[in-house]
């Protein structure tokens, strides 16, 4: 896939090379007011590839990656359902009879230290479509992707950015339970991410020296998880109802998803984590906490001149909550979610000096080495429909994220065990 380029120029020629940053933002400079640019998108470039095309002219430095590393960070570590099977039933040997072992129905999107028992078998799935409102500080639908400083108006250059950036996510999901306290599942992500972006750069004067404009649907399988759930201790008393304890999981984080396409990161991530849960009655309160451990850093050029590097790896995730059983077949569910990734995915303004055709400096929004911290507040209820099928409603509403930013994500889900 390529972007054509038509100029405002009565030949109308089709420009179809690459062009240096820095000689393309002096021959903006010098060309007249009336040499306009249209870029639009043509079928075949990758999501990464679009969005270099759309913002790099703008600046001195690699807007473009910059951003698409920033989004697939989101996309790529969205918090996904819990795979864990919502009713659990044991043989109470009180009575002899198969008992459900819990009041309440689990957590959607945090974890519990209970297990399904071995021969459980669990299937899920969740559906969430988020809208993206703003890129670390900056809102989306006024980017400031890259200026020019320069004494003379008709030298100057401000690039903008109006972009709408939607993302729509498929969770399957399958438990088994491979012995009394051990569990194992597998999640498959499911994206689609729609683009639909305007970039223009005008002078000083006001006048328009370039527009780019995109529509683009991106769609296919993102990274996919394999869990291993294993229940170490139970808090004191018997086990039906479930009194609680500790757990712990190992998550792994398989590179299936398209790194060109943002939809996964390009390496096999590894998160050991923690649980505890707790509670006899209506009231369960549960926690987990875990490092997610990166085979390799995810990079990005920051500077094109120098060969500078953000280079992103690992993450601390953790999560803390609680059930309330509303009824017998209803329970109400709050969590909160944190997670750190380490060492960039933030975006900022860098400005470079330049000396040449009456221009200062050059102004580029590039990736930072500081990491992005997330806090997400999850309210939800759980419903018994019937039998063993559970539906499931909640929010992901955004209390801090300074990478790709969205306000309220709504999650709709079923968990059926067979």
């Amino acid at each position: 896939m390529h972007f054509s380029l038509a100029q405002g120029h009565p030949t109308g020629t089709t420009i179809r090379r690459q062009v240096p940053v820095l000689v393309m933002m002096l021959t903006l400079a010098s060309a007249s007011s009336a040499w306009a640019q249209k870029v639009t998108t043509v079928e075949d470039l990758t999501f990464e590839q679009t969005l270099v095309q759309l913002a790099n002219p703008l600046g001195l430095r690699p807007i473009g990656e910059s951003i698409g590393l920033t989004t697939a960070l989101e996309i790529a570590t969205q918090p996904l359902s819990s795979a864990s099977g919502g009713m659990v039933f044991k043989l109470d040997p009180a009575t002899g009879l198969l008992t459900r072992v819990s009041r309440t129905l689990g957590p959607s999107f945090a974890e519990r230290a209970l297990t399904a028992g071995e021969g459980q078998v669990a299937i899920a799935a969740a559906f969430s479509s988020t809208s993206y409102d703003k890129l670390s500080k900056f809102g989306l639908n006024n980017l400031p992707l890259g200026s020019v400083t320069a004494s003379n108006p008709a030298n100057a250059r401000v690039g903008t950015g109006d972009f709408h950036l939607t993302s729509k996510t498929l969770t399957m999901a399958g438990t088994v339970g491979i012995a009394p306290k051990v569990d194992v599942a597998v999640i498959v992500p499911l994206i689609t991410a729609t683009l639909e972006a305007v970039t223009t750069q005008v002078d000083g004067n006001g006048r328009l020296i370039r527009l780019a404009e995109t529509n683009t649907k991106f769609s296919g399988i993102g990274d996919m998880a394999a869990i291993l759930k294993f229940k170490a201790a139970k808090l004191p008393g018997p086990e039906i109802p479930d009194p609680g304890g500790l757990g712990f999981m190992l998550t792994m984080r398989l590179p299936t998803g398209s790194r060109e396409n943002l939809r996964g990161l390009g390496v096999y991530r590894t998160m050991a984590s923690a649980i505890f849960s707790a509670g006899k009655g209506p009231f369960k309160p549960h926690a987990s906490g875990g490092f997610e451990f990166w085979s390799k850093s995810v990079d990005v050029p920051t500077a094109t001149a120098t060969g500078g590097l953000v280079k992103v790896r690992h993450q601390v995730l953790f999560a803390a909550g609680f059930e309330i059983e509303a009824h017998p077949k209803v329970t109400l569910l709050l969590d909160f979610l944190g997670q750190k990734i380490r060492k960039g995915g933030e975006v900022g303004v860098v400005s470079d000096p330049i000396n040449a055709g009456g221009i200062s400096s050059i102004q580029s929004l590039v990736d930072l080495p500081e990491g992005i911290l997330k806090g997400i507040l999850v309210p939800g209820i759980k419903v018994n429909l019937k039998g063993k099928l559970l539906l499931s409603l909640n929010a992901l509403v955004t209390v801090k994220n300074n990478g790709l930013h969205s306000k309220v994500t709504p999650v709709v889900g079923l968990n059926l065990g067979l």
